[in-house]
């Protein structure tokens, strides 16, 4: 992180922030002067000439969040909020007891991760400021050496680079865990959301355990909340690595992986549920916190953006295909059939996902499906499209093709009513077969965290029309299941 990378907007000149500061007061003394029991300012602590940049700004819609859950309910009267070159500032009018809010305003400053930033002052209804003092509480910290603040200031103890710098990591650490968060949450809900969609043809489900002997529902569980935090920890090495080629974060981002299998293996007993997940969800969180990142926040990244480092990335594991790198299912695949399985669907910047997963979620969720149905519909649509490896390990390549017509003349002629029933029957018929579509099951995993991210605001995603016909697209996952 560069300090001139982050503190890059519009300079405001000395005379700007002072006639910035006086039309402040003069606002509020219009407020005063109406009549009004309680006024809160909130401004943010910026140093140096630039006050507006993406992350000041987001830390300011962060600030202006949080103080909003914190003051009483139902007092507020009366807001007006600015973002202007000399910085951003809310004024907010409450009808309120003027030292309680002074109380939680202090509260809000301490214990905020960005509230060392936050400059927030409370008139009375005089226009008299309650200071901390009057509080009988100490001053306010320096961001630096912990002194106080004021004084620190006046002596100009500190260096503007050095203030400029801590400002940032504040900014930045805050931006990162916030993202890193909701990055992990979304990943960890479609975990959670497509092992419980009920039921899926061969696949652990509420209902069963599929063709699996040595998985249940409850495995799954396990397994989802040993992943949870590395899905937070592949989303910061994406935000941390923006300097980084594609090669050098695939790297970083494939030890983590190896880390996340090992702690998933020792909560599942050694049971392997989601390697393949491991693999994909951890080059999209990784793509997704450089995106984000690179915005620092400025918005929500394109979901073309975040594609395309997941196929360069992506394009980084086909080398696998020419190394010595042992006998994986996924390698016998490739070496027998020229199938690509995970490293493929990465590397094509996930197809399957994009253009029949997603899309059909979206699709039958605007019919008014149940989130549980619209996703049995969208694995049934990946399975009849999808050449999937994890049939073909299990059944041989025929009957994979079988299995793929059989479930698109399926998806063709169910009704939305008889998803459960229709679904059911197909699932008794590939566990007595022994099959599993695990590949597919990946996907819809997949389709869920981009559904979610997009769902939340997280991403930007051009909507595309769920795809008609059989059209197959080459086996693109990997999984035990």
């Amino acid at each position: 992180m560069e300090v001139q990378d982050v503190f890059g907007g519009p300079a405001a000149t000395l005379d700007e922030i002072l006639d910035s500061r006086s039309r402040r007061a003069e606002r509020q003394r219009e407020r005063v002067e109406r009549g009004c029991r309680c006024l809160v300012s909130f401004t943010m602590n910026i140093p140096g000439a630039v006050k507006q940049f993406p992350l000041s700004s987001f830390g300011f819609r962060s600030g202006l969040e949080a103080l909003r859950r914190s003051l009483p309910s139902e007092s507020l009267q009366w807001e007006s909020v600015l973002e202007e070159r000399t910085g951003s500032e809310g004024l907010f009018q409450l009808d309120a007891d003027p030292w309680e809010v002074k109380r939680r305003t202090v509260r809000l400053e301490e214990l905020h991760p960005l509230g060392r930033l936050f400059d927030l002052d409370v008139l009375d209804g005089t226009g008299g400021v309650i200071s901390r003092s009057r509080l009988a509480l100490p001053p306010r910290p320096c961001l630096l050496c912990g002194e106080n603040a004021k004084i620190c200031a006046r002596s100009r103890t500190h260096s503007m680079e050095a203030l400029r710098l801590r400002v940032a990591q504040l900014l930045d650490d805050y931006a990162r865990d916030r993202g890193a968060n909701s990055c992990a949450s979304c990943a960890t809900r479609a975990l959670l959301y497509e092992v419980s969609t009920t039921p899926k043809p061969g696949l652990v489900d509420r209902n069963n355990s599929g063709a699996h002997r040595d998985m249940d529902f409850f495995t799954f569980l396990d397994s989802s909340a040993a992943l949870s935090p590395w899905f937070r920890e592949m989303f910061c090495i994406g935000w941390k690595g923006a300097g980084l080629s594609a090669s050098e974060l695939f790297q970083r981002l494939r030890f983590a992986g190896q880390e996340a299998q090992r702690d998933m293996l020792a909560a599942t007993g050694g049971v392997n549920t989601h390697k393949g997940l491991i693999f994909s969800l951890g080059i999209l969180c990784g793509a997704l916190g450089k995106s984000q990142g690179a915005l620092a926040p400025g918005g929500p990244p394109q979901i073309d953006q975040v594609l395309e480092l997941c196929r360069a990335m992506g394009r980084c594991s086909l080398a696998d295909f020419d190394a010595d790198t042992g006998e994986s299912a996924g390698l016998r695949c490739y070496r027998e059939l020229h199938i690509t399985g995970v490293r493929g669907e990465a590397a094509d910047g996930f197809p399957a996902v994009m253009e029949i997963g997603l899309p059909q979620l979206r699709h039958w969720r605007e019919q008014g499906l149940s989130l549980n149905d619209a996703a049995a519909m969208a694995l049934l649509a990946l399975l009849s499209h999808v050449c999937d490896t994890n049939l073909i390990r299990r059944g041989g390549a025929e009957e994979a093709n079988r299995r793929r017509t059989q479930a698109g003349e399926l998806f063709a002629a169910i009704a939305p009513g008889e998803i459960g029933d229709r679904l059911d029957r197909l699932d008794q018929e590939f566990i007595r077969n022994n099959l599993s579509p695990g590949g597919c099951a990946d996907l819809l995993a997949l389709s869920f965290m981009l559904y979610f991210l997009e769902c939340d605001g997280h991403i930007q995603a051009e909507k595309t029309a769920a795809p008609e016909g059989n059209r197959s697209i080459a086996g693109k996952q990997k999984s035990k299941r």
